[in-house]
């Protein structure tokens, strides 16, 4: 017993003189921590990084978290933590930083995109192996997705000095890997070479390799993806809705430049569509009849060829249709009920619930006052949500062209409830021109031109012109207000004035304006206008005019055309006109769809001296064509024609005909076609104009901030008839043709066009000019 408790007192003196037992792997009294190898970086950063404690006692664990912590900052290839002593040692090797890349070889891409879009090492970034590996892999792999499979990336790193990293990367992109042949496997119903003309993909020949068809014929797999989906709409719009493409197989050959695609198709049975029905869930929420209005959107017949374009056209007709009657929350889905070979489609409907407008907000209109927008819209605070109303409201205000950009957004406020949010940019509707130049004919020229489309914010228009000349000075002055006495009508007045003449010989100086000199004339037009125009649809407006026009003709030269000797003498014309407006345009300033028409009579002889009606009529159709080329090609088709004729037993005087030249057949100068005297070679204007423009624009590849678009034409047109029983003249009742090409250009300036047009019929007595520049301010 004495042995044991001499044992135990030894034991508790030994604890004691020891102190606190510690791990084995522990470091006990960590007085410094201190840091070898760093260059770049202090030793405060380091110790950040590590996350160890500077002082006190360190566990293993603690020193393998500190090793993982710093590797995770890639700023170091080697590592390591270790006590030596009273100090934790901290040992680095930091990584080089990249102070240079070169990239050596590539020709489809710059080396700006390269570096900026692909590659995540950047310059004076830190390099690893790892990240120069990764962008070797998304290099390798752009090019593959470019179709060129043979193009082979390597690299090479060099050491530069204070721990810095040179990189060149070398590309050798090779040829592109073309599609040698197109095979389909298990088609029946339509031939190879009918699917090879639908699908993107195309085989490469020699005469294709180069141009415009060059590009389909390179092998890219996200285009095979695509072509599944073109092979399924073609083959389920013919009746086959059975239709799958079982797998698609890519042989590419040893020198990795021609690759053969196989389809391997299975095409099923041929269907027609049976009974077509619609099954409304909820229609104690909507109206009497529903369900036979959207049966009447369906697209197809029973007994046609099962066509699932229709069944999704049909859905989308009807969810439209549910949207306009505020169902915005509306869902449509079509389900076939297969029997034998007929489709029955069943369309079942969900209404959802009707929402209604909260608020209408109009942001970013700082100029525009809020009622003269509020005017414009089709919609109120209250009324049930119209999708067509809203698409309506945004037209309209983009149609009054005081805004670059017409935004409007949905905001949900309840299950029931929206708000309206109309986001406008302004645009400036003001301009002040002030000009001088020469001509050979009318010698210099001046002209101020003040013009406000938008005075105020109030949608007041305010124009004056004015312009002077060694043979002509005219101005004119228009105020139009818009929903005169708070109604929907808008109120027109103008004023103009102009005298036109040939210097006199003598002089030669603005002294001798006007005055005769021999084979010439002057004239002197003086006025006053008004209108009233309204909307009587969204799609239809109407107007009605009176002016009252003083006309003089006089200072006939001896020489002059007995045309012109026969207007000579004062004339008051006053004169009532209406015009009726039809549109379904897309865009009013850049249409691509719908129709422009307008129809308008003037009756002169109430008051005055001049007895005549005029009657004018023209449209403008507008198609999207070649979508599978590009979204953006417009055909524009434009027929206009135009009647005058007198009565009381007067004939037509020269400033109520017709004249027809550049403006409506390009390829001729100003009034370049239509009767003209053989003498003075003078254009006397005729009764009866029609003509035709055919333009197809598109985008000439040039990058769309630019605005530049180009077109080609094809114009007719024709101007005959006089009242003079007078010979002397030459005319003809031959339709003229030019066909060329030109250019629009949305400048800072304004929109501008240049044309470049081709006569290829017309007559002796005509006048060329194959170069015309003018304004482009759409319909």
């Amino acid at each position: 017993m004495r042995y044991v408790l001499v044992f135990v007192l030894y034991v508790v003196a030994c604890v004691s003189f020891v102190g606190p037992i510690l791990p084995a792997s522990a470091v006990a009294g960590v007085t410094r921590v201190k840091v070898i190898g760093n260059e770049r970086l202090d030793s405060g950063t380091v110790q950040f990084y590590a996350k160890v404690p500077l002082t006190g006692d360190v566990t293993q664990p603690e020193i393998d978290e500190a090793i993982k912590n710093l590797y995770a900052t890639s700023l170091f290839s080697r590592v390591s933590v270790r006590a030596e002593g009273n100090e934790l040692v901290i040992r680095v090797k930091e990584n080089p930083v990249v102070r240079s890349i070169k990239i050596v070889g590539n020709r489809m891409f710059s080396d700006k995109n390269l570096e900026s879009d692909v590659l995540k090492m950047k310059k004076m970034s830190i390099f690893t192996e790892a990240k120069l590996k990764r962008d070797l892999s998304t290099l390798h792999a752009l090019y593959q997705s470019r179709g060129m499979l043979g193009a082979k990336v390597s690299y090479a790193v060099r050491r530069a000095p204070h721990n810095a990293v040179d990189i060149v990367l070398n590309i050798v992109e090779g040829k592109a890997t073309r599609i040698g042949e197109i095979r389909f496997v298990g088609n029946k119903a339509f031939s190879s070479s009918e699917l090879k003309a639908i699908v993107y993909s195309k085989e490469y020949k020699l005469k294709e390799g180069f141009g415009l068809f060059g590009g389909s014929t390179k092998f890219f797999a996200e285009r095979l993806v695509a072509d599944q989906s073109i092979l399924r709409e073609f083959y389920t719009s013919r009746g086959f809705l059975d239709f799958r493409v079982k797998s698609v197989v890519s042989e590419v050959s040893r020198d990795l430049t021609r690759m053969t695609v196989i389809f391997s198709v299975e095409e099923g049975k041929k269907y027609q569509f049976g009974e077509s029905t619609v099954t409304v869930s909820d229609i104690a929420h909507s109206y009497e009849g529903i369900e036979k209005d959207l049966l009447e959107l369906v697209l197809s017949k029973k007994g046609e060829v099962f066509d699932a374009t229709m069944v999704n056209g049909s859905v989308a007709r009807m969810t439209a249709h549910l949207n306009e009657r505020g169902n915005l929350f509306a869902s449509v889905k079509s389900d076939y009920d297969v029997q034998g070979d007929v489709v029955n489609v069943k369309y079942s409907i969900s209404l959802g619930h009707s929402v209604y407008i909260h608020r209408i907000n109009i942001l970013g209109n700082n100029r525009t006052l809020d009622h003269v927008m509020r005017r414009k819209l089709g919609i109120h605070e209250g009324d049930v949500y119209s999708a067509g109303a809203v698409r309506q409201s945004r037209k309209r205000l983009a149609d009054m062209d005081f805004f670059e950009t017409v935004d409007v957004e949905t905001q949900k406020i309840s299950d029931s409830l929206v708000d309206l949010n109309f986001r406008v940019k302004e645009r400036g509707t003001g301009s002040f021109d002030i000009g001088a130049g020469f001509s050979s004919e009318s010698g210099l020229v001046g002209k101020i031109s003040v013009r406000e489309r938008n005075a105020f914010g109030t949608g007041k228009m305010v124009a004056f012109d004015l312009s002077r000349s060694m043979t002509s000075l005219s101005g004119t002055l228009d105020l139009v207000t818009p929903n005169v006495l708070d109604s929907d009508v808008a109120f027109g007045v103008g004023v103009f004035y102009s005298q036109q003449g040939s210097p006199s010989s003598s002089s030669g100086t603005l002294g001798g304006l006007f005055s005769s000199s021999e084979g010439s004339f002057s004239s002197t037009n003086a006025g006053l206008s008004t209108r009233l125009s309204c909307n009587l649809t969204d799609s239809v407006a109407a107007s009605l005019q009176y002016y009252y026009k003083y006309h003089s003709i006089h200072n006939i030269g001896e020489s002059a055309s007995i045309y012109i000797k026969e207007q000579e003498g004062r004339h008051f014309d006053s004169a009532v006109g209406y015009s009726l407006v039809y549109s379904s345009l897309d865009s009013t300033y850049k249409p691509s769809t719908g129709v422009f028409a307008k129809v308008s009579q003037l009756f002169s002889g109430i008051g005055g001296n001049l007895h005549y009606v005029k009657t004018e009529a023209s449209s403008a159709h507008f198609f999207p064509v070649f979508r599978r080329i590009h979204d953006d090609i417009v055909l524009k088709v434009k027929p206009s024609f135009g009647y005058v004729f007198a009565y009381s037993g007067e004939t037509v005087k020269i400033g109520q005909r017709f004249f027809a030249g550049n403006s409506e057949i390009r390829g001729f100068a100003a009034s370049g076609i239509g009767p003209r005297d053989r003498n003075t070679k003078e254009s006397l204007g005729g009764k009866l104009f029609y003509g035709v423009v055919t333009q197809l624009d598109f985008p000439i590849g040039l990058p769309e901030h630019l605005g530049i678009r180009g077109s080609v034409f094809a114009d007719v047109a024709s101007l005959s008839r006089l009242d003079s029983e007078v010979g002397g003249y030459d005319t003809s009742d031959l339709p003229r043709l030019s066909i060329g090409f030109g250019f629009s250009w949305k400048s800072p300036f304004g929109p501008v066009r240049i044309d470049f047009g081709f006569p290829i019929v017309k007559e002796k007595f005509d006048i060329k000019d194959r170069i015309r520049i003018s304004t482009d301010a759409g319909i």
